[in-house]
């Protein structure tokens, strides 16, 4: 029995328990959920292939290959020695050659091709960075919605409480006959307001938890407790952006390039082999299947790049492309900066109403309990203690979205750095 009551109060208390989360926590997750995640390792597999397929050319290369033909016409000697019969060789012929090479210098080809297969990797690792940083923006706009639909709520279910109070008092003196009902009917229009105003908010409430959910793959609840983010000290305005890191990228994947295009015309030294069996063999006279073999040291030096330009105008639109990027960079960096002066103004803005907001509220709450002791003794109408509930409302709504709107541009100066 005693278990069993364990129980029963062990799950009516998970039902009321609030579960707390911070936007750093969201953040983590809609980077582990987003399907972009999984690029990461992909993208470390193929490059890996890539490397593994190049360290192959430092390997001697082969390959086999045979041959059939017949020929019109076949080698002769122009000369008639008595006694002798020389015989001519087959018009058809067949062979099936061995062919074995390893190279000795290839110019740094394959060290230009492994550089830029690497930086290739990189560029692709930054742009999926870019994206998950917008699912971050995303989530955190999100988060920022659903922490001012609660701080709104809570200022409205205070206002009801306030109105269902005086509710009771006015219907008390209409009972006595100090107030006409026209009190009672202002004070319920009011209260059917409010009510209709948290259903607003519970369902744009409802909307970014939806949006949450398909972003991070979490299931919250209206009862979840999102945690104010806390404002940070910024130690460093140091650009972090992932754009700038797949620019940057780009710019070494465009030096990489350059390398490769001149590893491509250097000099090529190889050892090569050739053993092959058909007929002819070597001596090209002889009408049997023989063995042969050949081999020696290969030079090879790419002269068309010398005359046609091709290495020089390569390299010259390489330049021209890492120039425009880091024209981008600096175009970015001024935008970042725009930006951040104008939420530090910004910033000095909120706090400076938020102040204000603070000393306007404590007036304007004064006034309406004064108003709500009036309408009680019926000295004023409902209609005028409405007008002061109203003005306080709309200080303490003003006071929710100065706040809110201070902690999300402190936050989104963070995101700006990237940091």
């Amino acid at each position: 029995m005693k278990k069993t009551l364990a129980l029963i109060f062990l799950i009516a208390g998970s039902l009321h328990a609030q579960t707390n989360i911070g936007l750093d926590d969201l953040i983590s997750k809609a980077r582990d959920f987003n399907p972009q995640q999984e690029q990461m390792g992909l993208i470390d597999e193929i490059t890996a292939l890539q490397i593994k397929n190049l360290k192959g050319a430092y390997l001697p290369q082969s390959s086999l290959s045979g041959q059939a033909t017949w020929q019109s016409e076949v080698t002769s000697l122009p000369i008639s020695i008595p006694g002798v019969d020389i015989e001519l060789p087959a018009q058809d012929q067949y062979k099936v050659t061995l062919d074995i090479q390893q190279n000795l210098y290839d110019g740094g080809l394959t060290a230009s091709q492994k550089f830029m297969t690497l930086a290739n990797q990189k560029v692709e690792k930054a742009k999926v960075e870019v994206d998950l940083y917008k699912s971050e923006e995303q989530v955190t706009a999100l988060y920022f919605g659903v922490l001012f639909a609660n701080r709104q709520k809570g200022n409205a279910e205070l206002i009801l409480t306030e109105i269902n109070a005086n509710l009771v008092r006015v219907k008390a003196a209409i009972e006595n006959g100090v107030a006409i009902k026209s009190n009672l009917l202002a004070l319920e229009a009011k209260k059917i307001e409010l009510e209709q105003s948290l259903i607003e908010i519970d369902k744009k409430k409802e909307a970014a938890l939806e949006g949450i959910y398909l972003l991070t793959g979490a299931q919250l609840s209206k009862e979840t407790v999102f945690e104010s983010p806390v404002t940070f000290q910024i130690d460093s305005y140091e650009n972090d952006r992932p754009e700038l890191s797949l620019l940057s990228a780009q710019q070494q994947s465009i030096m990489a390039s350059e390398s490769l295009v001149k590893s491509k015309n250097k000099p090529k030294i190889a050892l090569f082999g050739t053993g092959g069996y058909g007929r002819p063999g070597l001596n090209f006279l002889a009408r049997d299947f023989s063995p042969y073999f050949i081999g020696g040291l290969q030079l090879k030096v790419p002269l068309s790049h010398l005359y046609n330009g091709g290495q020089q105008s390569e390299i010259q639109q390489l330049k021209v492309n890492r120039l425009r990027i880091e024209k981008q960079k600096e175009s970015f960096d001024i935008a970042s900066n725009v930006q951040l002066a104008s939420l530090k103004k910004e910033i000095e803005r909120l706090e400076s109403l938020i102040e204000s907001d603070n000393k306007l509220i404590a007036i304007r709450e004064e006034i309406t309990e004064v108003s709500s002791a009036q309408l009680e003794n019926g000295i004023i109408t409902a209609t005028d203690y409405l007008e002061e509930l109203n003005k306080q409302d709309l200080a303490k709504r003003n006071l929710i979205l100065h706040e809110v709107q201070l902690m999300q541009a402190n936050r989104n100066i963070k995101i700006i750095l990237g940091q």
